[in-house]
């Protein structure tokens, strides 16, 4: 677990501090971002019955890809970068742009199932991206952190709120709001429908809720004093693992649970209050939470588009072997 945080540290540090290129100087995590959001955008596009104009077209994605962080800055009463830069139009929108020309000419390259489980890692890296940089403005580190009201600073229930919003807020605001139709209108958000299940809702919670079982606690083992931390939230995750005051009670709590501690005396004996107090840095916290993501994403992956195809195969084979031939008794 050691070496995937490593490397999941590296590849963040990575496409958050090195430029696409000289001429399209702009970040890599943004620039992945926009592609992804225009993947799903278009995909959905093309469900609708009616035709989109260029400018529906258009801002439904930006919708899509601004609506998290939009909700969050005013959420903290910090000015959101889209609305005071030209940097980010330029960015999104040129992606967007060329990702539509692309599908326009090669229409079948465009195939959802293929994307998200080709892409799950990458998903989990650009979304955990988003959270933490959200929530690494409650941290003194940031220079937004005088900004920001004391009260968000200490509340954990705002770290997970961020975090939600932060992963979740651009689809929630898109699919609400219909945007990747010809007529919009608000109707239920789409985490809140009728048979969106579990992993329709990962978005949500996995922008805050990232569910590693406590039992997983035996059997990890992390770097530093922390050899394996149950986690709900991503923004928790790096609260947590930072050790934040927001959070300085939640692993102590959990670990005063008498079927927790029991669990991890036998594990590790007289080491329950050691674990109590996270030791990681901001790179490794955050590469934790990406990581857990990572697996997440890929589970959602695998039960939306192929744990189903795979049942309905093995049902429909088990039918066709019922059958008797014909002309036989």
């Amino acid at each position: 677990m050691e070496g995937a945080l490593e490397q999941f540290a590296s590849a963040l540090g990575y496409i958050t501090t090195t430029k696409v290129h000289p001429s399209f100087p702009f970040l890599i995590a943004p620039t992945l971002h926009a592609a992804r959001i225009s993947i799903a955008y278009q995909a959905n596009a093309r469900k609708s019955p009616g035709t989109l104009s260029w400018g529906t077209y258009t801002a439904g994605y930006l919708i899509m890809c601004w609506g998290g962080g939009l909700l969050s800055n005013f959420m903290l009463g910090l000015p959101p970068p889209m609305l005071y830069s030209f940097g980010p139009w330029i960015n999104y929108l040129t992606v967007h742009l060329v990702l539509t020309g692309l599908f326009t000419f090669f229409p079948a390259l465009l195939h959802p199932p293929t994307f998200d489980t080709v892409l799950f890692p990458l998903d989990a890296l650009v979304r955990a991206t988003s959270v933490v940089s959200t929530v690494s403005n409650l941290y003194p580190s940031s220079s937004s952190y005088k900004q920001i009201n004391p009260l968000y600073v200490n509340s954990a229930l705002t770290h997970m709120i961020l975090g939600a919003l932060a992963s979740s807020g651009g689809g929630l605001a898109a699919g609400t709001l219909g945007a990747w139709t010809s007529q919009w209108g608000m109707s239920t958000p789409p985490v809140f429908r009728a048979g969106v299940g579990l992993w329709g809702s990962l978005d949500v919670w996995g922008g805050a809720y990232i569910g590693l079982s406590f039992l997983a606690f035996v059997i990890c083992d992390f770097v530093l004093t922390l050899r394996c931390v149950c986690v709900y939230y991503v923004a928790l995750v790096y609260g947590v693992a930072m050790n934040h005051p927001a959070f300085k009670n939640f692993l102590p709590t959990v670990l005063s649970l008498p079927v927790v501690s029991h669990i991890v005396e036998a594990v590790y004996p007289g080491q329950v209050y050691a674990l109590a107090k996270p030791a990681f840095g901001p790179v490794e916290a955050r590469a934790l939470g990406g990581v857990i993501l990572t697996l997440l994403f890929g589970l959602r992956a695998y039960y939306t588009h192929w744990a189903g195809a795979s049942a309905a195969k093995a049902t429909g084979a088990g039918k066709k072997s019922g059958k008797k031939a014909p002309g036989k008794a």
